[in-house]
């Protein structure tokens, strides 16, 4: 570990992610935030990126090193989390990096000589408790016992637990008895430099985002709710092919899929569309709602605790897993101008003053910081002890 001299010293930092859903977004931004402010990126991926990743990665002045490799919560991983624990731990000693952020559990267990940050998105067992119990507590099946082990161990290894809310980081401390602080740290958005269009002038259109394949993301539901009652038009942007199994997920004949769109494009639909979506039984941050306040598209959420941490007074919400209710405000957000302007307005200064991808970066640099520091005092102590 080199000696960070000062505290505007650029940092390097090794930075973990997977090519499955949100967790690239986040740390695609982050590291452009990263370069903007003068620290340098290692990108290390797992999984296999496409040739857009790639791109993306480039134009945020990453570099970017990929390894297929299967993600813990994966069937028949073992093998896998095992070689990610050492490609990690290796890349540390070669790269020698200031500080090594994962977004995954497994690589936060590791014996190496810099300070291990630890992002938590999301994991299977708070997963299984909102999207199937209800919020419920319950026993851990036992096809999970082995990914339990992981993710508590990484989550005690880690020096710093870092969660993307406030609801993830309490998931954290009650099952995976993490001792001390967990910090929050909200993610965040490059902000656009056009004004969205009025609401008034937007179409009646609706845009659902997300993995078809996740019943977290409940999409389900909105095909339901939307039946054929004059809702206007509905797309839903995101894959419906499930990574292991290859199985796609169809929304009926309500519902147009547009596949896995890049965020531009995205943003082109949200741009003009008169309401952003998301049912979601279990969604611990949520990109894709913070995506859609910025381009000015007002938000119809699910009442769950995270949404309403995150959003309460600037969107409208529906009983969670309701689809009468759903059906009742989707049609009330659609018809009512006012209604959808004022919470469009709303939205897009909730999140331009606490949900910037600035902010975000600034605040991760800071939890960095203070790791070095702390651990260069420690150096200096045991030298002083060492010499007495």
């Amino acid at each position: 570990m080199r000696t960070i001299s000062t505290s505007k010293d650029p940092l390097h930092v090794l930075l973990t992610t997977d090519l499955v859903g949100g967790v690239w977004d986040f740390c695609r931004v982050l590291a452009g935030e990263f370069a903007r402010i003068g620290h340098r990126v290692s990108l290390l991926a797992f999984g296999v990126p496409t040739v857009v990743q790639r791109a993306e990665a480039a134009a945020v002045g990453a570099e970017l090193l990929d390894a297929p490799l299967k993600l813990e919560w994966m069937q028949a991983s073992a093998d896998d989390v095992d070689t990610t624990r050492t490609l990690t731990a290796g890349l540390v000693r070669d790269l020698r990096p200031d500080i090594l952020h994962v977004n995954q559990f497994a690589p936060a267990r590791l014996d190496v000589d810099i300070p291990i940050v630890l992002t938590a998105h999301s994991d299977v067992l708070s997963w299984l408790k909102w999207t199937e119990r209800g919020g419920r507590d319950g026993p851990v099946p036992i096809e999970w016992s082995r990914y339990a082990t992981l993710v508590r161990q990484g989550v005690q290894s880690a020096d710093a637990v870092v969660a993307v809310s406030c609801f993830m980081a309490n998931q954290m401390a009650e099952l995976y008895d993490r001792q001390g602080e967990l910090a929050v740290v909200y993610n965040g958005w490059p902000e656009g430099t056009d004004d969205p269009r009025p609401t008034i002038e937007r179409e009646r259109l609706t845009v659902l985002a997300g993995r078809a394949w996740d019943s977290a993301k409940n999409l389900e539901l909105a095909a339901r709710a939307a039946g054929d009652r004059g809702l206007g038009r509905i797309v839903h942007a995101g894959d419906r092919q499930h990574p292991e199994s290859g199985s796609l997920r169809d929304l009926g004949p309500a519902v147009v899929a547009l596949g896995r769109l890049s965020p531009e494009q995205l943003d082109r639909y949200l741009g003009s569309a008169r309401v952003y979506l998301a049912p979601a039984r279990y969604e611990p941050f949520g990109l894709l709602p913070l995506q859609a306040a910025l381009a000015g598209c007002p938000l119809l959420l699910s009442d769950i605790p995270s949404f309403r941490e995150l959003w309460d007074g600037v969107a409208l919400f529906f009983r969670s897993d309701d689809a009468s209710d759903l059906r009742a405000q989707w049609r009330r957000l659609l018809d009512d101008d006012r209604l959808a302007t004022e919470l469009a307005t709303r939205a897009r200064r909730r999140a331009q003053e606490r949900y910037t991808a600035s902010r975000m970066a600034s605040e991760y640099v800071s939890v960095y910081r203070r790791l070095l520091a702390e651990r260069g005092a420690r150096v200096q102590t045991n030298r002083r002890r060492s010499m007495a």
